[in-house]
């Protein structure tokens, strides 16, 4: 954690120097005129500082001594805030009672004011203190009239910025109470633009006016602090965090207002509380908190700025009316106050992006599903017409054999001495019936789950002996070559009657399709753990187009001859061999013959 302040102390004190030394050199830039030297205006509009302040050992007051070379050149002093009275020729002519704080006057130099002889006016001040710091600024009295109205321009633009920023913030929060950080960022742009507003008013001279704007500047610096922790929902350790609660925020502003009627007014500057939001910044700098550096750069620029009118009098023994006002319109606030709405704005956009993208992906999701629909759809009625055709088909082996056995029992009600010969027709149609029965509801349970698989260790070898015996009848019958091959001698876990039917139905399917005189050839081998056997016939073979519907319930190959199978015999051995967790798999060549592969896993 330590070497994550690195880089934002690095940034804070860069920007800050940076700052500083930019606008220490503007306020350089701009004139001042020492006491006693003779005042040539360069510029109807420049304004000049008033430097080098005169002690009266007798009284120990200042004074000043504006001198000029023609008295009746139109001067005007312009002037911020002082604390004292300032008199020409024994007579008061700024009062610093009941004066606004927050803005700038002007006076008219009379001519009446000069000594004739000399040219000179002195400017004698009440306090003790030297004067050095006073805004107190000299010009023409156009330049005066152009610097006042400037500053109400100025004044004007940051009143209208700040409210507009409170009307922004607020309107976000309205539609995403969520983002609570909205809500101080209108809280503190809201408590800025009110500042500016009854700095306005001050003249009106009400207590309730006069009263916020005292504690005004304070309260902004509070809430400074608290929006730096809200922007990234930064807590303080344990039970100090109930201070950045709206109750706590509340508590610290009604402190600080009984606070400041203690503290001294040369404290009121309160140029330490924004090393607190500084640390702050630095703080979710170092969590890597997503804008954090934009405000800190923002913060720094505006403490820079503040620091500038702090230590200008120390480097050059005034401020310039520049900074002055800047100060006075609130403009050292603007630099952070955007920086907050440039991370909104930027905050906003991200979730803008998500939110597109996530439209896009949910618009890519729908037309996925779509398409899949459609396919399901499609499959749906490939199924419902494999389900037709299945039916057509059951009913046609069904209705065949039914009327075969009609026909003989007609025939024996006709010539009752004809039974034995119908008898073996009969026979054998029942016991097709019979076979197709049992096939179709041993299908229906396996496709259903409901064939309860009697687990046991299974010599495969073994078991493919027993098989290849019961086809042999069924191969010697049709004239086909029947041969067996084993490489290996291997053991699978599985239900040993279910697998000899799956076998003996791929054999006697192999059978059925290779002519008189072909062989059909069963091997077992083994590799990996996975057992591999094949049969392999010199049948007719299977077409490309037929392929992959060989395992399809009650599907017949185009283009045979009719023969005894049910025609579900192969759907049968696919569904034992997957609930074995095994995989069949078949090549053919059209006219060549066929080779179905089963893998089965193998205990050893």
């Amino acid at each position: 954690m330590t070497r994550g302040f690195v880089k934002p102390i690095i940034v804070f004190l860069s920007v800050l120097l940076i700052t500083f030394l930019v606008f220490i050199n503007i306020n350089n830039s701009f004139n001042a005129i020492n006491s006693g030297q003779t005042f040539f205006p360069s510029g109807e509009n420049k304004i000049y500082s008033l430097v080098g302040y005169e002690k009266d050992p007798t009284n120990e007051k200042y004074y000043y001594n504006i001198v000029v070379d023609d008295i009746e050149q139109p001067l005007a002093l312009l002037y911020g805030f002082i604390p004292d009275e300032i008199l020409v020729n024994g007579n008061v002519v700024i009062h610093y009672q009941n004066f606004n704080q927050s803005k700038f006057s002007s006076i008219a130099i009379d001519t009446q004011w000069f000594n004739k002889e000399t040219n000179t006016v002195t400017l004698e001040f009440e306090s003790k203190n030297n004067p050095y710091n006073q805004p107190i600024y000299l010009s023409t009295t156009n330049g005066v009239q152009n610097a006042v109205t400037s500053y109400y321009i100025v004044f004007a633009f940051n009143l209208g910025i700040t409210f507009l920023m409170t009307l922004y913030g607020a309107s976000l929060y309205y539609n995403k109470p969520s983002e609570k950080y909205l809500l101080w960022f209108a809280i503190y742009t809201g408590a800025l633009t009110i500042w500016s507003l009854s700095s306005l008013l001050l003249d009106l001279n009400w207590k309730i006016i006069r009263f916020f704007v005292s504690h005004a500047y304070g309260w902004c610096t509070l809430l400074d602090i608290v929006i730096c922790f809200k922007m990234f929902n930064t807590k303080l350790p344990g039970p100090l965090n109930k201070l950045l609660s709206k109750q706590g925020v509340i508590t610290m502003l009604v402190f600080w207002a009984i606070l400041e009627k203690l503290l001294p007014n040369t404290f009121r500057d309160y140029y330490f509380l924004f090393f607190l939001s500084v640390g702050a910044l630095m703080y979710a700098c170092a969590k890597h908190k997503k804008g954090a550096y934009m405000l800190l750069i923002g913060q720094t620029i505006s403490l820079g700025m503040r620091l500038v009118v702090l230590f200008a009098p120390y480097n050059t023994d005034h401020v310039s009316y520049l900074l002055r006002f800047m100060r006075y319109s609130k403009l050292f606030n603007i630099p952070f106050a955007i920086c907050c709405l440039f991370l909104i704005n930027h905050l906003f956009a991200e979730k803008f992006s998500e939110s597109e993208a996530l439209a896009s992906q949910l618009e890519q999701a729908n037309l996925m599903l779509e398409l899949k629909v459609d396919e399901r759809t499609k499959a749906l009625k490939e199924q419902q017409q494999q389900r037709n055709t299945f039916m057509m088909n059951i009913f046609h082996d069904l209705r065949t054999p039914l009327f075969v056995l009609k026909g003989c029992i007609e025939r024996v009600n006709a010539a009752p001495n004809n039974i034995n010969l119908e008898l073996p027709v009969i026979s054998e149609r029942l016991e097709f019936i019979e076979r197709l029965v049992e096939d179709l509801f041993l299908m229906a349970k396996l496709e259903d789950k409901k064939v309860i698989l009697e687990t046991e260790p299974v010599t495969l070898a073994n078991l493919l002996d027993k098989v290849i015996k019961a086809c042999l009848i069924v191969s010697e019958n049709k004239g086909v070559f029947l041969e067996y091959s084993r490489d290996a001698n291997c053991t699978a876990w599985g239900d040993e009657y279910r697998l000899e039917q799956a076998f003996q139905n791929l054999i006697i399917n192999a059978i059925y399709y290779t002519k008189p005189g072909g062989k059909v050839f069963v091997e077992l081998k083994s590799t990996n753990n996975m057992a591999y056997i094949t049969i392999t016939d010199t049948g007719v073979g299977i077409a490309p187009k037929d392929i992959d519907k060989i395992f399809n319930r009650y599907y017949k190959v185009s283009g045979i001859e009719k023969h005894q199978s049910t025609g579900l015999g192969l759907s049968i051995a696919q569904e034992i061999i997957k609930q074995h967790h095994g995989n069949i798999s078949v090549s053919s060549r059209l006219g060549k013959g066929t080779t179905f592969t089963v893998q089965l896993p193998i205990i050893y």
